[in-house]
């Protein structure tokens, strides 16, 4: 029964993978990153289809779940319009307006994620009628931070001021970077120099306002001696900015 099993298994990958799948991902999102102040009516978000058929396109805002249906979760803002029709070589510009405000904290920034999902059309046959395939939906995900009037500070302010600390882990130690600015800052790679060696962390991570982060480094089990950090925090516009920090400081 086992062996039946298997080989049905089997049969069934070995048919998808014979499907032609319909389409590759052709909607891109300008920017890597929203930024929403407080002070704006709206913000805009630019989709540009650079395919070669028009595509279908959900846009929604949601807190970041795994699992989390376009909808699902309240959240503070509209997208107009929410679904769209692209055409090839086309752009499509997507409002996102602040609504029900009541909730989010007046003295931090807050973060959400705006995603985009990509729904291909359905290939033709020569003869018009449509063929067997595989249909493939590209989701597309950036970050959207929301910020009030009158926050102290500024962003680049805070990556450069993450306080550092090694911390014991079950792995051997940590990098933890506590934040203590209202902004979320996040982090690409993260290295310290310890005794003439680099240990690193190349998974990245953000960080609340207010609250520290750890990063694992691989093969550390000393911490003898100080070390100098260097780690790459990304700005308002998407780019690395190279920063070097010591302990403790």
């Amino acid at each position: 029964m086992k062996f039946e099993i298997k080989r049905c298994v089997l049969g069934v990958c070995v048919a998808l993978a014979l499907l032609p799948v319909a389409a590759s991902a052709s909607v891109v999102v300008s920017g890597t990153r929203v930024v929403y102040p407080a002070s704006e009516k709206e913000v805009i978000v630019s989709l540009r289809n650079e395919g070669t058929t028009p595509t279908l396109v959900q846009s929604w805002i949601d807190k970041g779940g795994p699992q989390v249906r376009p909808g699902s979760e309240a959240v503070p803002f509209v997208i107009t319009p929410p679904i769209t029709r692209i055409e090839p070589k086309r752009g499509q510009s997507i409002r996102v307006t602040a609504t029900g405000l009541s909730g989010v904290p007046k003295d931090r920034e807050s973060a959400f994620w705006f995603n985009v999902l990509e729904i291909p059309p359905r290939s033709k046959s020569a003869d018009g009628q449509g063929q067997n395939q595989v249909q493939v939906a590209f989701r597309s995900k950036i970050k959207l931070f929301y910020r009030p009037e009158g926050l102290p500070g500024k962003p680049a302010e805070a990556a450069r001021a993450l306080r550092w600390t090694l911390v014991k882990d079950p792995q051997g130690y940590a990098l933890r970077a506590t934040n203590s600015a209202v902004y979320h800052v996040s982090l690409g790679d993260v290295s310290i120099t310890l005794a003439g060696k680099a240990y690193s962390n190349k998974e990245g991570g953000m960080i609340e306002p207010l609250k520290s982060y750890d990063f694992p480094l691989k093969g550390l089990t000393s911490t003898a001696g100080g070390g100098e950090i260097t780690y790459s925090w990304i700005n308002d516009y998407g780019s690395g900015v190279t920063q070097t920090a010591s302990l403790g400081l």
